[in-house]
């Protein structure tokens, strides 16, 4: 129910939502392939078919990504989002988006002036209380808060449009058969009992006594598995964040700088019991029964359990009517000024919304303000200026410690305090946090080749960190006195999984055979259990957990038949299907619209994606689409 009253975020989000998300973000699946083209010059960001993108593009685009990445917190560093691809993920969707142009170019679509315009007129932004259009100045207004200009706004709206008409005719011919409908009818509605037999692989180990020579024989079998691997040792100089605190301020400027990063909306928190009025011939009736349970909420019953034991928003409910925080713009008008309109603690009188009758009780109402924010956001800048001088630091001191090799020396001569350390052995695979590095760290000292080496500066938990590899023991084959316990284990897992599937078998074959898969498990020693009624989406059972191997073959048998085993990860089962529901053509005439319609969706979106990326992968391989690769390197400021 939450998720209906929700309404679109106002329109600091709704135009990235709305436009962006729908330019661009659903064509980060369509990305094309390595073979595209270099390019060294930096007039451009891409070419695609002769059409460029431009730097400044491509610069406006990746900002409102990074603004969208960055929201509820500073802004990421560019390093940060270097390495999760995102410079990468925006060229590529820009040059997507030109694939798409291309390919309305090819069916000859068009967007008029008149669409776009109908566009914009609609979205629920741009429309004042009464539905109608906020006039020219209040488009104008609503965009400048925004910092989109007119043209840049409208030229994302005429893409949406090309973009739904070209998606349109490339899905066009697809279809959802009678029997997909049936069988989507059936996963959803029908339910069905199973009688089965779980194997449990732990069960199975308790059997299994191996010998020494057992033992000796499967870890001369496994070696390569017990192979010793390759440690390293390494000191390293740490500059830590905190040393470097008192060295940074923070101005007026910055604290302005960062409040105007961040969302700073006004945020309520509430409750509420819902009465729904499904039938307007019982809405009195309804209301009568809203006004008792406000009545006592109102004399101080417990709000939570009122919300419980009466509202119909089921989702809700069980959390004691609980819908968490939201802004405004993100529920229906009636609830949110009436939600907005309390204090903390207060209940709100009966609220009609289209969905029925709520009953309001506010937790929290916060309007942020930068004085009540100021001591976050210095501790917020302090905390980055640190780290970034900290980088800055230890930059210096890799470079001091290539040219003098001795740590010590090097660190007495940089006129700023940095720690020595040294860690033990590790390997490649160790866990950072359990020997007190950072993934980064360990990366750069198996990178260095020759012992004394010294690597560059890296992150580590409390700052940067430069490394200098001390010792290097190679890979050495494994040894069975250490490694037996390890041998065991494995040992009695290999053994347990071939056991399992033998006997899950056996099983299957003398059910079949008996026509009883309780009278077969009841020789063979293993206890047959029956399901609680359960639709092929839900699961079966605590143990059987979700399965979709177990549900599928439970819908698949007709009653009364077993099943070959079933695989369980490591363990096994054996079914036999003691009943099913009937299929309900009436309820399935009913769904059959939304069905089809959902199916279809499921269908068209890969079916889409897999024609752009065919177009994209074409065009690569005619040497069209060229990349600047230097723009996914550089910080932002660089565009």
């Amino acid at each position: 129910m939450l998720d209906i009253m929700r309404r679109q975020k106002r329109l600091k989000l709704v135009l990235w939502v709305v436009i962006f998300a729908l330019a661009i973000g659903m064509l980060l699946f369509f990305v094309p392939g390595s073979n595209m083209g270099d390019v060294t010059s930096e007039s451009y960001a891409a070419k695609v078919d002769d059409e460029t993108i431009s730097m400044r593009d491509f610069a406006q685009a990746y900002d409102r990504v990074v603004e969208n990445y960055s929201r509820g917190g500073g802004r990421i560093p560019n390093e940060t989002l270097v390495a999760l691809g995102v410079p990468g993920q925006v060229l590529d969707s820009l040059i997507n988006n030109r694939i798409v142009e291309i390919i309305g170019e090819r069916f000859g679509i068009e967007v008029t002036p008149a669409e776009i315009r109908q566009a914009i007129e609609s979205m629920s932004v741009m429309q004042d209380p009464d539905g109608q259009f906020i006039g020219i100045e209040g488009y104008k207004q609503v965009l400048a808060a925004n910092r989109y200009s007119i043209e840049e706004f409208e030229k994302e709206v005429r893409f949406a449009q090309l973009l739904k008409k070209v998606r349109a005719i490339i899905t066009d011919s697809l279809e959802v058969s009678e029997r997909e409908l049936r069988d989507e009818f059936s996963r959803a509605n029908r339910q069905t009992v199973v009688e089965y037999v779980y194997l449990d692989k732990n069960e199975f180990k308790k059997r299994i006594k191996p010998s020494e020579s057992e033992l000796r024989a499967y870890f001369d079998e496994h070696q390569e598995t017990y192979r010793i691997p390759e440690k390293r040792r390494a000191e390293y100089l740490l500059v830590r964040d905190s040393q470097l605190l008192p060295n940074v301020t923070v101005t007026e400027s910055d604290l302005r700088e960062e409040w105007n990063r961040r969302p700073h909306e006004e945020t309520v928190e509430a409750s509420h019991i819902l009465f729904t009025v499904s039938d307007p011939s019982k809405e009195a009736e309804i209301r009568a029964k809203a006004e008792a349970v406000l009545k006592q909420a109102k004399e101080g019953a417990d709000f939570a359990e009122l919300a419980r034991k009466n509202s119909d928003d089921s989702g809700s409910a069980e959390q004691g009517g609980a819908l968490g925080p939201f802004q405004r713009g993100q529920m229906v008008p009636e609830f949110e000024n009436a939600a907005f309109s309390l204090k903390p603690g207060e209940i709100s009188d009966l609220v009609r919304t289209e969905y029925g009758y709520h009953i309001i009780k506010v937790t929290r109402h916060e309007v942020p303000t930068f004085e009540a924010n100021r001591e976050s956001l210095t501790s917020a800048i302090h905390a980055r200026k640190a780290h970034e001088l900290a980088k800055q630091k230890a930059e210096e001191a890799a470079a001091a410690a290539q040219k003098q090799k001795d740590f010590a020396a090097a660190a007495k001569g940089l006129g700023f305090q940095v720690e020595t350390n040294q860690s033990g052995l590790f390997t490649r695979t160790d866990s950072p946090y359990s020997i007190g590095l950072s993934q980064q760290l360990i990366d750069e000292v198996f990178l260095l080749k020759d012992v004394d080496s010294v690597g560059k500066a890296v992150e580590h938990p409390l700052g940067y960190a430069v490394p200098k590899l001390l010792e290097v023991q190679p890979a050495e084959p494994g040894d069975f006195s250490l490694a037996r316990k390890q041998v065991e284990a494995d040992y009695l897992e290999a053994e347990a999984k071939e056991m399992i599937q033998a006997e899950a078998k056996k099983l299957s074959e003398e059910a079949k055979k008996q026509g009883s898969l309780e009278k077969a498990a009841k020789a063979a020693g293993f206890t047959m259990k029956t399901t609680e009624p359960f639709s092929f989406n839900a699961t079966p059972a605590q143990e059987i957990g979700s399965n979709p191997q177990f549900n599928q073959t439970a819908f698949d048998l007709e009653p009364g038949s077993v099943s070959d085993p079933v695989s369980l990860l490591d363990n096994a089962a054996v079914l036999r299907v003691k009943s099913r529901t009937p299929f309900d053509e009436e309820e399935f005439k009913k769904q059959r619209p939304e069905l089809r319609q959902r199916l279809l969706q499921a269908l068209q979106d890969p079916f889409f994606q897999d024609y752009v990326a065919r177009v994209a992968d074409e065009l690569a391989k005619q040497g069209k689409i060229k990349k600047n690769q230097s723009v996914l390197e550089r910080p932002l400021a660089a565009y």
